[in-house]
């Protein structure tokens, strides 16, 4: 199982760089974006065995290529049907993720490429795997409880409630950075082109919505993780990379070290 998770982060780590390259999600080479994923995967244990979690992730990233693709497109329906019935699929592995089908819709509108034509070719890549699963699932008379316990496994929940006192100072932290790093982003936004501040716009709102999901269901939080975890590297590498305020560089090494000081929580105390 190690190795299947390694080499699916292998695989998403590659889709990370194509990303950035293809959509200059940050306007100059750096490997902050894969550095920053990578030190979150391997610091935050709890996502190690969640294999489907991570393959769940690269169709994410996959559809996330076609998605950024549709900007000021007058062909993305096929790509709105795709991306949308890709994504649909990993509803098969963990149905949570389906809420970020209309986290896509408002990026179609955040991209100008949102039409009625985009929104009726998404709502039928949305639904054409579960007209399959619902007909075998009638047809060989299997029980379906997917949605019955996903509606009863929506409980709010505060964050911090039940962490050890280090997950409290690691996720404060870690907010702070997240919301320097986002000042340091909108203020420098002006110099990006728009489709890059577009595409920036578009991961932040899917990264509110992800953390939005974990609050709301904490059952299903583990499984989010590695989604947060692109969203923050893409993020924080952007002022990280392109920022000359001499406060970065010190950020970077608070960064560093509180992660290090938070795996050596998590492996050697626990």
């Amino acid at each position: 199982m190690i190795l299947s998770i390694f080499s699916i982060t292998i695989f998403n780590i590659l889709l990370i760089i194509q990303i950035n390259s293809k959509y200059s999600i940050i306007r100059a080479k750096s490997f902050l974006p894969v550095f920053f994923f990578a030190l979150f995967i391997s610091v935050w244990k709890e996502t190690h065995f969640l294999y489907l979690s991570h393959l769940a992730l690269s169709v994410f990233l996959i559809c996330l290529m076609l998605f950024l693709g549709m900007y000021r497109n007058r062909k993305a329906v096929e790509p709105a049907f795709i991306g949308s019935f890709l994504m649909s699929l990993t509803g098969l592995i963990n149905p949570v993720y389906l809420f970020l089908i209309p986290v896509s819709w408002i990026g179609f509108m955040i991209l100008k490429c949102f039409s009625i034509k985009v929104f009726f070719a998404s709502v039928i890549g949305l639904i054409v795997p579960w007209i399959y699963y619902f007909s075998y699932n009638l047809y060989t008379g299997n029980e379906m409880h997917l949605f019955e316990n996903l509606f009863f496994e929506f409980k709010p929940y505060f964050i911090f409630s039940g962490r050890a006192l280090h997950e409290q100072i690691y996720i404060i932290v870690i907010i702070s950075l997240l919301i320097t790093g986002l000042a340091g982003i909108y203020t420098n936004l002006l110099n990006d082109s728009i489709q890059t501040r577009k595409n920036i716009n578009l991961i932040l709102v899917y990264l509110v919505f992800l953390i939005l999901l974990v609050i709301s269901f904490a059952k299903h939080a583990l499984s989010l993780l590695p989604f947060i975890a692109f969203c923050l590297a893409m993020l924080l590498s952007h002022p990280f990379t392109l920022n000359k305020s001499k406060l970065y560089p010190l950020l970077f090494i608070i960064f560093c070290l509180v992660n290090i000081a938070y795996m050596f929580f998590n492996y050697y105390t626990l």
